[in-house]
């Protein structure tokens, strides 16, 4: 009973969340058939903020108060979800 109380509270007080980028690592071409394969790396923040979210650029705040920006050239995939 008093976890459901807490877990409500935070979810009108308080801001977090999770965000997964994924960055491309390396592109690898097979002549013969001329396909791509992309390899990519994936990256998780707790966020407590986030005011710009695009395919190349994504700034905010992490929990521990610290300024997170991520900018890239090529556009990259990513994935927010809201915690609190």
């Amino acid at each position: 009973m008093l976890d459901s109380i807490k877990q409500w509270w935070y979810t009108v007080i308080k801001e977090q969340y999770e965000l997964t980028v994924w960055f491309e690592d390396s592109c690898t071409t097979n002549l013969d058939t001329k396909e791509e394969t992309f390899t990519r790396t994936k990256k998780t923040f707790q966020m407590k903020g986030i005011s710009k979210h695009t395919n190349n650029h994504i700034k905010g705040v992490d929990i521990n108060g610290c300024a997170v920006e991520i900018k890239t050239v090529k556009p990259f995939d990513y994935h927010i979800v809201k915690i609190y």
